[in-house]
């Protein structure tokens, strides 16, 4: 197994935050560097919702609902990210990228040429991975390296 790069997903849930602990130990334990990675599905329009047009016009900022979400990946994978510095993890990165979740990190994982992927069992879309199969279960038959899925 290569071990320059782990790549652990998260989507803020329980299960993310379990699968983090893991990645930072086996970071830590590996001496290699961990990509924290949460996938934004959507990307949202270009759209000022009628809440926000009196914010432009009074304070001069433009907020989009693509700016709302982006921000809001953001700060899902920067949480992951120092909650795996707080557990030990020393060359931590964060990034967000977009589209399918599954597809996403394995993508990712290939780009970066991630030694491995920790992934937790369950995430927030229970009901969708009930109806079109978990995200850790495609990402375990699609990855191009070693995948611990953490319960």
């Amino acid at each position: 197994m290569n071990t320059k790069l782990i790549l652990c997903a998260t989507d803020g849930s329980e299960h993310a935050f379990k699968a983090l602990e893991f990645a930072a130990d086996l970071a830590r334990s590996k001496n290699a560097g961990l990509l924290v990675v949460h996938v934004q599905r959507v990307h949202g329009s270009g759209r000022i919702s009628p809440e926000m047009q009196e914010l432009e016009r009074i304070e001069q900022v433009r907020v989009t609902e693509a700016d709302i979400l982006r921000s809001a990946a953001e700060r899902i994978a920067s949480e992951g990210a120092k909650f795996a510095q707080t557990k030990g993890a020393l060359d931590v990165e964060s990034l967000v990228v977009e589209g399918d979740a599954a597809r996403g990190i394995v993508d990712t994982a290939k780009a970066r040429d991630a030694g491995a992927i920790v992934i937790g069992s369950r995430g927030l879309g229970d009901l969708q991975g009930l109806l079109l199969g978990s995200v850790s279960h495609k990402v375990a038959h699609l990855a191009p390296c070693t995948t611990i899925i953490v319960r």
